[in-house]
């Protein structure tokens, strides 16, 4: 937690304040008892009336006094949680996009979430009860303890006995109940995976039938959940009772020694009415910091797994490079990359390629075509090789250089929601003409033009277009930038052939001074490429023209035997 608490930025000064606010309160309202011991054994025994009457005006004065502090701690204490609160999440939106892929797609997108939301929320909770309470139970307990030795010296070892005996119970229900709440939230995160993928997933699981399995799977998710919930409550639960029956004993124990005192004449009502209302505001104090441990449990346990996301490094961007533009505009230098098993995703790539020249890559599924295309936009780093850009190596470039030479169409676009034009103007380009263009280009304009052109309207994620309409805009999206080198990681493979042999002619002739690399599942998209790449397994199977592969490469022969491999060409003038 204490990591966390440099996110304190601009609110420094309320944080600080709200709990000497809450100090103070607590100190006034150590003063009443000694208020009203004073009242009981003078002004009452004497039946002096104006005393009450001032003494009672002055208890009512305190408490307003009080109240307005108490007030004053809990508006700085909200404003200082939740101005941290939101500092924590900036920066951690800000490094979810520093990352790298890699370590995103280990976390899991239902974890990132819970760690934005839910875990920044207890944080902030926990925070704000610190500093509105904290503070204040101790100065409570502390200080009900010292009034107690001044009020009664011969019977303080009673309450102070008391509060040590419940603070220990206190530290020990907290320390376990870190652990389990930790494992409460992990179950939680469970949940948040299984609910994605069942959103995400609704038609395949409806497809094959799945309903019962994932009703199944989702119950033991929520069940487990439950089950740690329940473990974390029932030991939270044990807090106020134990407390309670620590100090009401000790009460007892009091009233008991304290009346024959009074009766002997040692001891005066007063003070043993004094004696009793600092044991209980010992008591409020304990309970209120047993309640207050069980969300310093929560947030201690949220606050570490959002530093296990800060602790995951961030993706280092280059200090900056010049294109050489004598250069290749792609080089791979037996390139490979490993997701940090044994096995390469991808290895032995050795790619050199021109300004207007092309490059199809084939290779069936989870052969590695789209880990290549995510080393040339650096979503991945080599971990073996090298990969150049315009003559330099990827990893000098800054981030805007690299966008600005390098652009990706990938096979699942996201579609942000707003409008056709919002979603294209992220390409920096605002032009409507050239918008249209790049509309025609990829065959969207006809679908778009029957509804609004470009302030037709896009829903989240782009679900009111079907897949090959979002690849279409998705592919006028990375046409528009003027990226010397353009990546097309199977950008058409929902379209049909027909349709796609229309757009990749389109493609070829608006970039015919870019280096476009072609990865496609279909040998009519990429036969017509200045050359072709070959990739099973992760391992360079074959490379060189489609002619020459036809003669050399036996799982290229392959792939081109399959039906409808050759469609695309056939369709039209691939």
């Amino acid at each position: 937690m204490i990591e966390l608490l440099k996110y304190l930025k601009g609110y420094r000064a309320a944080a600080i304040a709200a709990p000497l606010f809450k100090i103070i309160e607590a100190v006034i309202e150590l003063i009443v008892p000694l208020i009203v011991a004073y009242m009981i054994d003078t002004a009452i025994a004497g039946g002096d009336v104006p005393l009450i009457i001032g003494l009672g005006c002055l208890m009512a004065g305190l408490s307003c006094l009080g109240l307005g502090f108490s007030l004053s701690c809990q508006y700085l204490a909200s404003k200082a949680a939740v101005g941290m609160g939101c500092n924590i999440r900036k920066a951690l939106y800000a490094h979810l996009h520093k990352m790298s892929l890699g370590d995103a797609d280990r976390m899991g997108t239902g974890a990132l979430v819970n760690r934005l939301s839910t875990d920044v929320a207890q944080a902030q909770q926990g925070f704000a009860m610190f500093l509105r309470l904290m503070l204040r139970a101790p100065v409570i307990a502390a200080g009900g303890a010292i009034m107690s030795i001044i009020v009664a010296p011969s019977l303080w070892y009673i309450g102070v006995s008391a509060g040590v005996l419940a603070f220990a119970v206190l530290l020990v229900v907290m320390r376990a109940g870190v652990s389990r709440f930790s494992a409460m939230q992990k179950k939680l995160d469970d949940i948040s995976r299984l609910t994605n993928e069942t959103v995400r997933g609704e038609r395949v699981i409806r497809a094959f039938a799945g309903e019962e399995r994932g009703k199944r799977a989702f119950s033991s998710a929520l069940d487990g959940h439950c089950r740690a919930a329940v473990a974390a409550s029932a030991l939270s639960c044990l807090l106020t009772p134990a407390a309670t029956v620590i100090i009401n004993a000790a009460v007892v124990v009091l009233l008991w020694l304290g009346g024959g005192m009074v009766n002997d004449g040692a001891l005066s009502s007063g003070d043993l009415v004094a004696l009793v209302n600092y044991l209980n505001q010992i008591l409020l104090a304990l309970i209120t910091t047993a309640t207050l441990m069980v969300l310093i449990s929560k947030a201690i346990s949220s606050a570490a797994r959002i530093n296990a996301v800060f602790a995951l490094p961030e993706d280092p961007e280059g200090e900056g490079a010049i294109p050489d533009p004598e250069a290749p505009l792609v080089e791979m230098k037996n390139a490979s990359f490993s997701f940090g098993g044994e096995e390469n995703a991808v290895g032995g790539l050795n790619i050199t390629l021109h300004r207007g020249e092309t490059l199809g890559v084939i290779g069936t599924t989870g052969s590695g075509k789209s880990t290549l295309a995510g080393l040339l936009v650096r979503f991945y780093r080599a971990t073996e090789g090298e990969v150049r850009i315009a003559g330099n190596d990827i990893r000098d470039y800054t981030d805007e250089q690299l966008r600005s030479l390098v652009t990706l169409a990938p096979q699942k676009p996201l579609l942000f929601s707003g409008t056709v034009r919002g979603n294209l103007e992220m390409s920096g380009v605002s032009d409507d003409d050239k918008m249209t263009e790049a509309l025609m280009t990829s065959r969207a304009w006809g679908f778009l033009e029957e509804k609004a052109g470009l302030d037709s309207e896009v829903t989240q994620k782009g679900n009111n277009y079907s897949g090959g309409e979002k690849q279409r805009i998705s592919l006028a999206r990375a046409l528009l930038r003027s990226a010397p080198v353009l990546v097309l990681d199977d950008a058409a493979s929902a379209l049909d052939y027909v349709t796609e042999a229309e757009v990749m002619s389109s493609v070829r002739k608006m970039c015919r001074d870019k280096a476009v690399i072609n990865i496609s599942q279909r040998i009519g998209t990429i036969r017509r490429s200045d050359k072709v790449l070959v990739l099973d397994g992760g391992r360079v199977m074959g490379y060189g023209t489609h002619e020459e592969l036809l003669r050399t490469c036996e799982l290229y022969r392959m792939l081109g035997a399959r039906p409808h491999s050759h469609a695309v060409a056939e369709g039209g003038n691939a």
